[in-house]
């Protein structure tokens, strides 16, 4: 098996663009003898003549002229992979993978997402939304640098990395008028009553709500409506008897949300989602990643503040 170093390929490129052993030696800081040296060193190596050597100069064979244009894309791909990795180590290139679940998404959107592209204006942002089983997938497989999740569905591993956030607190909700309000406060069994809808729910979120609604075990649990974007669920709520669920913070960064109402509950228990980032443990993230997961930290903290002061003023 033949190979040809970088270094004798820039030499043959060199030869056949000059047409001239002087110029090309020069341009590749040779004498001239080492540079012929090398040349004869590859038709040698392949057994093959590749320049033909003249009073005037030298003029590239056909077995030289294809050796040399594909010496060219190799040279220009080795230079590109430089560059690139110039660009990665400044952070001036990259790609940023954020995956996120439907509240989360909700809160962060698009705060995260422009101020991201403002300090990293040539980094690629990925996001995926799904459940968090498929999150924690993706992460271990390196499909997304890092993720939004409650903690509760991300146990504690070795080779994870989990930084807890505020919690955020959680209810149900209705529209305005709706048949709940005129009696409440309800027994959280009256919820029951009326067509849930959600966003797609993980299992660990469906045995919380089972529990909750005191489902028994062979009954599913009966949400009418699922979907990944939040919106669609709050607008359903907001045409329709349905109920959902949702955190506070999610409501107060909708400008829609005064069309919810919060459902009073008789001895309501504390109900919410305790979010963190996890990340793969021992990973150095690029400078962009790390921006934006300090970034992803501070909005879903702010948001659970902004949430519990709207509480407390109320």
């Amino acid at each position: 098996m033949h190979e040809i170093n970088s270094r004798r390929r820039a030499h043959l490129v060199a030869l056949a663009e000059e047409g001239s052993f002087a110029r090309a030696a020069e341009r590749v800081h040779l004498s001239q003898p080492a540079l012929s040296r090398s040349i004869q060193a590859l038709e040698d190596e392949f057994d093959i003549k590749l320049f033909d050597r003249a009073a005037r100069g030298v003029a590239t064979t056909a077995a030289g002229r294809m050796l040399v244009e594909r010496g060219r894309r190799v040279l220009f791909e080795a230079r590109c992979l430089f560059r690139d990795v110039e660009l990665i180590r400044t952070d001036a290139l990259g790609e940023m993978r954020i995956g996120m679940g439907s509240y989360t998404a909700a809160i962060l959107f698009p705060n995260l997402l422009v101020e991201s592209a403002r300090q990293f204006p040539a980094t690629k942002v990925s996001v995926q939304i799904a459940e968090s089983s498929v999150l924690m997938q993706s992460l271990r497989s390196e499909g997304v640098d890092f993720v939004v999740i409650d903690r509760r569905e991300s146990p504690a591993a070795p080779d994870i990395t989990t930084h807890r956030l505020l919690s955020h607190d959680g209810g149900w909700f209705v529209r305005p008028g709706h048949p709940l309000l005129a009696r409440a406060p309800v027994p959280l069994a009256a919820v029951r009553e009326f067509p849930l809808v959600s966003v797609p729910l993980s299992g660990f979120m469906e045995d919380a709500l089972r529990r909750l609604l005191k489902f028994r075990a062979h009954e599913a649990v009966p949400v009418q409506l699922e979907c990944n974007d939040v919106a669609v669920p709050k607008d359903v709520v907001a045409r329709s008897d349905a109920v959902m669920f949702c955190t506070v913070s999610l409501l107060r960064r909708d400008p829609d949300g005064h069309r919810l109402v919060r459902v009073l509950i008789v001895h309501p228990r504390k109900l919410g989602l305790q979010f963190a980032l996890v990340c793969l443990a021992d990973r150095t993230q690029s400078a962009a990643v790390d921006v934006a997961l300090a970034l992803a930290g501070q909005i879903m903290n702010d948001a659970s503040r902004a949430a519990q002061t709207a509480g407390r003023v109320r």
